[in-house]
């Protein structure tokens, strides 16, 4: 029930997920700066998966990282 302080975004679009990262990565959040990147190396195959967001508040739930 508390925040480990990282979550993951399912995008279907890839430019979804390269605005998010553009918008967001580096954002000053609380006391925490976030980090927003793929998930996994980019490749082709695998550009759309998902993205990693580090340095949440360990306050955060589920409804704000939405």
């Amino acid at each position: 029930g508390q925040s480990l302080g990282y979550g993951f975004v399912n995008y279907v679009e890839a430019g979804d997920a390269d605005r998010a990262i553009g918008a967001l990565n580096g954002l000053k959040l609380q006391t925490k700066t976030i980090k927003v990147s793929y998930a996994r190396p980019s490749s082709a195959s695998i550009r759309d998966a998902n993205l990693y967001v580090s340095g949440l508040p360990k306050a955060m739930g589920q409804k704000e990282m939405e």
